[in-house]
């Protein structure tokens, strides 16, 4: 058995089930934040002074549009030429797209799947929508506000609505349409959109980055052109590039093959500090990263 770790901004798959271990592992004397087991956070001191600490939404919802893997790496796109994937053996390809809400501890299944042929695969590449669809509803230790407000609580949920992540940097809205925070019995989360369309101010690409079975690269283009964008606001396409640290080999038996998601680093806290020690003004939860695990038999 040969198993693949496909890690990409987000994910997609062919079957799989879905995990929730979050990545707010403390200390909290050092990164100001810690998940304990029962999934409960508490941040401590400044809000430019805590760590990383993301989580499991209870859902995600992301559209899926094509998945290889490549004998070689494919040609990045730049602004003025396409991504080049002729490398690459297709095993998914819906160019509609396939829209999928994953959820920790269930199973996605996608369609238009095709195995790949009899190889070695030392790369990958992923094409998914670049909006991601975010429910949840998290308990704290903190007394969190919705910014910018006097509802307050230990609980804080998504609220319906749309942001791009290029309009972060200005000031939030007040108050922000896209949390709230009150006690549990207050809570009721719906589905909130981030739009990635700009990795921080003029960034359209992201990476390498180092991940378990190698390092990854995304880009912000269009389906249009498939080139990288320059400007906020134009993407709608987000296109990833993996180099596999051990490639991965197809041989003529394998007649399985299983994605499973991990969901644990897909969301975390978008605030800013109350002003009172340990408390803080939500303004949203945001997309993170996603993992999944192809195993092929």
């Amino acid at each position: 058995m040969k198993k693949l770790f496909w890690v990409l901004f987000f994910v997609l798959g062919f079957t799989g089930q879905a995990s929730a271990d979050g990545f707010c592992e403390g200390p909290l004397g050092t990164e100001k934040a810690i998940e304990s087991a029962a999934g409960v956070i508490t941040f401590s001191g400044a809000e430019s002074s805590i760590g990383d600490c993301s989580f499991a939404p209870d859902e995600y919802q992301v559209t899926i549009y094509e998945m290889s893997l490549c004998t070689s790496i494919p040609t990045a796109p730049t602004t003025s030429s396409a991504y080049d994937t002729s490398s690459c053996s297709i095993v998914i390809n819906t160019p509609s797209g396939q829209t999928v809400n994953m959820a920790a501890g269930s199973e996605v299944a996608l369609t238009d799947f095709t195995a790949p042929p009899v190889g070695t695969y030392t790369h990958g590449h992923m094409v998914i929508g670049n909006s991601f669809g975010i429910k949840v509803t998290k308990q704290f230790t903190n007394t969190m506000f919705r910014y910018d407000t006097s509802a307050t609580g230990n609980y804080c949920w998504t609220l319906a609505d749309t942001e791009h992540t290029s309009d972060f940097s200005g000031s939030p809205t007040d108050p922000t349409p896209f949390a709230s925070c009150g006690d549990s019995g207050d809570a009721a989360p719906a589905m909130y959109t981030e739009i990635l369309d700009a990795f921080g101010s003029g960034v359209y690409n992201y990476g390498p980055v180092d991940v378990q079975s190698g390092t990854i690269t995304a880009y912000l283009v269009t389906d249009s052109n498939d080139r990288l964008v320059n400007a906020v606001k134009t993407a709608d396409r987000l296109f990833g590039i993996q180099v596999f640290t051990t490639p991965v080999s197809v041989k003529p038996d394998s007649s399985s093959f299983t994605i499973s998601f991990g969901v644990n680093q897909a969301t975390s806290m978008q605030m800013s500090d109350k002003g009172v020690t340990d408390q803080y003004k939500v303004i949203a939860f945001g997309s993170g990263p996603f993992s999944s695990f192809m195993t092929v038999e």
